[in-house]
């Protein structure tokens, strides 16, 4: 049977497979813990796809529920629009970064609201669905019910407080905002009260005996860290999962809600994100049966989403953040909806420096960032070289992210591949087959096989050591074989042959990993797209010329990254605060950054003559929010030195222009005032000092007049 036969029969036997990432929420950019994911799991898209599998590689973003509705009305855009934004966004820096989804849809859909919708009649018919009063947290200032992520409080159960009232970060703990001790609107700080209102529920409690069985199943293949966490969670009891949320709020409203609970209610979002998984699958598989979409190929001509959802294997990558709604209420909702179970695979988190990520500590990075600075393939090799099916954080550490790339993947694989074969393209015009070392070809066939193993199980850090110990032979093979001292000898030329073939091999056990690099290696073999059916050591030919595989990173992290985007801005307008004594409505020019309105809270230091028409630093980035009832969107930076208050002046400074700590480079992503708080920066001699690092270069214009050393700048 030849090899183009034995592909197709493979391909027919193979079970159709979805491959996801978790959805990344439409409220900011990507950042490079959500790369960890997209990264996992599209090594696992294309490793299925080279073995001939039909596999398809979903994903959309989030785009429902109130940060949503909340960022959309403070931005000024209605909501449909700042979600698009960020869809765009989202799959230009996954896209940068080599992943590649077969379908990136939205869950704000027409798909995802029919699916949605069918969801809950079919729950409902089934009795699965019921209302019932419950109490809610309602914020008399904000004029709103509050969802549990907009209530923060001390956790009851381990006492950690400026908890979210949905999960607590201390103990992992679900909660509910109503649990929370001292609980606070996020919105504006103030003391909400409790009311009654009514609410959809989906009978959770009803599946404890099922998911318990499932969990304890073979098929389940649960980690063992997150086999003892819902064995936890199960033990302790299931409750009823609240799926409906009050007006305001951004998604799908729930037929026949208002007659049913006298008002307008919506989905919750963790109902129909995970939905929106079957959604942009069908989205796929619509766009694949209609005739005149131009695709030439015949391969999903037949595409339904059943076929894959309730007949195929579904795997999930996951944050470890997100299990409790992974493993209970999706689980529960699919075996009521009798469609397949997922086989979940779950992550932990990206720390930088042994830190967690942190806006206000600077080891914040979103994708752009890190891809300007470092590209894409040099991640994806540090990340797969950590990854493996236990949950374990992984720390981003940049002197061993340099060494790694440096050192393994520069100096062993991109040595060897490089090596090989620009020596075969220099000094030969054809090669013959390889000579036939047997022993030495039956070991690194063996190894293959082992590599393969290995990205069956996701265990992509053992893969890589397999495949360093294939780079390794070669590099030793070559040395040994020192072809340059008799380049025109038949036996150097079958020698170099045989190591052109092992780079052939090596780039077509790492394309999984490194895409880019292996495909640099196929077009020099003037070949593309080769699958796991084309290892072998019987290439021969013409190498063409060959482009760098991969280049040497410099020895230096990147510049610290200062958590603030400061910038200057002049103060074209001051009025007093309407709702508070003690404050000042500034109207601030800040040049290309745009006119905004500032809440200072300045009266008892500064008089509006003191700052009307002075140039200022303020804080770009701070989140906006609402201070008394109006909208602050910057901050101006102020010296307190207990006695005597200043603003930072930089008269000299165009509005609009940004301004640094020495060494630094400022940060873009929202921050918010909790996080604010936690950066220390004080005057000394005159000067704003932060870490040891002074405002230097264009702020020399900065003054800070009649402030003590020791001064805090707020």
């Amino acid at each position: 049977m030849n090899r183009t036969k034995m592909k197709r029969v493979n391909k027919g036997r193979s079970k159709k497979t979805i491959v996801t990432a978790a959805l990344p929420y439409a409220n900011g950019p990507i950042h490079i813990g959500f790369l960890l994911e997209a990264i996992q799991a599209d090594i696992y898209s294309r490793f299925l796809k080279m073995s001939g599998c039909d596999a398809l590689f979903i994903c959309a973003s989030d785009m429902h529920g109130t940060p949503i509705e909340v960022n959309a009305k403070k931005a000024g855009i209605d909501p449909v629009k700042f979600v698009d934004k960020y869809w765009k966004e989202h799959q230009q820096d996954i896209a940068s970064f080599l992943v590649s989804f077969d379908n990136f849809y939205k869950t704000h859909s027409p798909e995802n609201k029919e699916l949605s919708e069918h969801f809950f009649s079919e729950l409902k018919k089934k009795g699965l669905i019921y209302v019932k009063s419950m109490d809610v947290i309602f914020c008399k200032n904000c004029d709103r019910t509050l969802p549990d992520r907009y209530v923060r409080g001390t956790c009851p159960l381990c006492g950690m407080a400026d908890q979210y009232g949905d999960v607590c970060e201390g103990c992992g703990s679900v909660l509910k905002g109503t649990d929370l001790l001292n609980p606070k609107c996020s919105l504006c700080g103030n003391f909400p009260q409790v009311k009654a209102s009514p609410h959809y529920f989906f009978k959770l409690s009803a599946f404890s005996a099922r998911l318990k069985k499932w969990i304890n199943s073979k098929s389940a293949d649960l980690q063992p860290e997150v086999k003892n966490w819902l064995k936890e969670w199960l033990d302790k009891g299931l409750e009823d999962w609240c799926i409906s949320r009050d007006a305001p709020y951004f998604g799908f409203e729930i037929p026949g809600s208002k007659k049913e609970c006298g008002e307008a209610k919506y989905f919750y979002v963790w109902l129909d994100a995970p939905i929106g998984y079957i959604s942009s699958t069908k989205n796929y598989c619509d766009k694949h049966n209609e005739p005149n979409q131009g695709n030439k190929d015949n391969k999903h001509k037949s595409c339904r989403w059943e076929d894959y959802w309730k007949k195929g294997q579904i795997n999930h990558f996951i944050g470890k953040d997100i299990s409790y709604f992974h493993f209970l209420f999706w689980p529960a909702m699919l075996m009521a909806m009798k469609i397949s179970l997922p086989k979940l695979t779950v992550h932990g988190f990206i720390t930088v420096g042994g830190q967690k990520m942190s806006k206000s500590r600077g080891t914040f990075f979103t994708a752009k960032e890190f891809h300007k600075l470092y590209g894409a393939e040099p991640l994806r090799f540090f990340y797969a070289s950590h990854l493996q099916r236990r949950v374990a954080d992984i720390d981003l550490n940049f002197d061993e992210f340099i060494a790694v790339v440096n050192n393994v993947l520069v100096g062993k694989l991109g040595n060897f591949c490089y090596r090989s074969l620009t020596f075969a393209e220099k000094n030969y015009a054809d090669l013959p087959v390889p000579e036939q070392n047997k022993n030495l070809t039956r070991k690194v066939l063996s190894l293959a096989v082992k590599v393969k193993k290995n990205y069956s199980a996701l265990d992509y850090q053992s893969a890589i050591k397999t495949i360093m110990e294939i780079a390794d032979i070669g590099n030793a093979y070559f040395q040994n074989a020192e072809p340059w001292k008799n380049k025109n000898d038949e036996k150097t030329k079958k020698a170099v042959a045989w190591s052109v073939n092992l780079a052939r091999n090596i780039a077509i056990l790492v394309s999984p990993v490194l895409p880019e690099f292996s495909g640099k290696v196929y077009a020099s073999l003037s070949e593309q797209n080769l699958t796991w059916d084309d290892l072998s050591f019987k290439w021969k030919g013409k190498v063409m010329k060959v482009p760098l595989l991969v280049n040497k990173l410099e020895k230096a992290v990147p510049k610290e990254k200062f958590p603030l985007q400061l910038a200057v801005g002049q103060v074209v307008e001051v009025n007093d605060h309407p709702n508070a004594d003690s404050l000042y409505l500034l109207k601030v020019d800040m040049g290309k950054l745009g006119k905004r309105q500032v809440v200072a809270g300045l009266k008892k230091y500064l008089s509006k003559e003191d700052l009307r028409g002075r140039k200022a630093v303020f804080v770009a980035n701070m989140k906006p929010a609402k201070l008394r009832g109006e909208l602050s969107e910057a901050m101006i930076l102020a010296a307190d030195d207990g006695i005597h208050v200043g603003i930072l002046e930089a008269d000299k400074t165009s509005a609009g222009e940004e301004v640094h700590f020495e060494g630094t480079e400022n940060a873009r992503a929202e921050i918010t005032f909790e996080d604010f708080l936690k950066i220390i920066m004080e005057v000394r001699s005159g000067k704003v000092w932060w870490n040891g690092k002074k405002l230097a270069g264009i702020l020399e214009g900065v003054k800070v007049h009649g402030i003590n050393d020791g001064a805090k700048v707020r």
